[in-house]
């Protein structure tokens, strides 16, 4: 995989749990009758990102990734008011393009990588620095909006060609 088919899987990825994420809140604000009431506060609108009953497009997300001063990670926020496709800007370590997007696990489960923190004997990733991507309408002020945490998970590879991810489980202490 090149570096460039890393950044539009993981473009790919994040956009579509953009896309989850916002069909969940409105499903939760039409149970609710919410997105009534945010429909009046938002009349006279016409940015799709403004309209809380309807998930606006969420274009493929343009992914840069620059190395690392000093923690692998991500920033990102994004507000779909502005109808501009998301910015997904990852910090990775010196590595990332050799042993993670050239080997094809930028992105496991659904999730970018944007760090492998352990390797098991087969040279496979077992725990992964990626994100949480979070998502819903903001009535106070943007309309449909996401943002990312940066989360660690385990990979268990029980099924090779289909690895799934945990939240890394804290030891009791």
């Amino acid at each position: 995989m090149t570096v460039a088919q890393a950044r539009k899987a993981i473009g790919e990825a994040v956009s579509a749990r953009i896309t989850e994420l916002f069909e969940a809140d409105l499903a939760r604000m039409l149970g609710s009758r919410i997105g009534e009431i945010y429909a009046k506060t938002w009349k006279g609108s016409s940015l799709p990102g403004h309209n809380p009953s309807a998930v606006p497009p969420v274009p493929t997300a343009v992914v840069v990734s620059d190395p690392a001063w000093s923690k692998p990670g991500v920033i990102f926020t994004w507000k779909s008011e502005r109808e501009e496709a998301p910015h997904f800007r990852i910090n990775t370590p010196p590595a990332w393009t050799t042993r993670i997007a050239h080997r094809g696990w930028a992105v496991i489960d659904g999730l970018p990588v944007t760090a492998v923190l352990e390797w098991d004997d087969d040279r496979r990733p077992v725990l992964i620095q990626t994100v949480e991507l979070d998502g819903h309408f903001d009535n106070s002020i943007h309309g449909w909006r996401a943002w990312a945490s940066n989360a660690v998970r385990t990979v268990d590879w029980t099924d090779p060609d289909h690895p799934a991810t945990a939240p890394q489980q804290q030891s009791a202490r």
